[in-house]
């Protein structure tokens, strides 16, 4: 496989999860894009895995998102943990606030029945 060709599939997984992250968040991409002052196309081009970006943007992507750039890199960063907690982990930001809460609720209740 050439290097272009891993180039654009790591553009794509980074542009998927972006997008997935902003369609849970309910936040559209005329929103992104004012925030970024940018224009639509060229949040929708990096969604589509078809422009990269720079490190700012990926900074400045995170904090309009509310979201660690474990999310942005989802599927592309290998940590060492067992593949439940990675799963936990990647997938933990991508919800939305009423989730968290839910999935808080959720793991203080099992720790106090230990």
């Amino acid at each position: 496989m050439g290097k272009a060709k891993i180039n654009n599939d790591i553009l794509e997984i980074i542009g998927n999860n972006i997008k997935t992250i902003r369609l849970s968040r309910g936040i559209t991409q005329e929103q992104v894009a004012e925030k970024l002052n940018r224009s639509v196309n060229f949040v929708s081009l990096i969604e589509l895995g078809k422009s990269g970006m720079s490190v700012q943007t990926i900074i400045a992507l995170c904090n309009i998102l509310d979201v660690s750039t474990e999310s942005i890199f989802k599927g592309l960063v290998n940590y060492n943990l067992k593949e439940q907690d990675r799963f936990i982990l990647e997938n933990l930001s991508t919800l939305n606030n009423k989730d968290k809460e839910i999935i808080i609720n959720l793991i203080n209740y099992i720790i106090d029945k230990k």
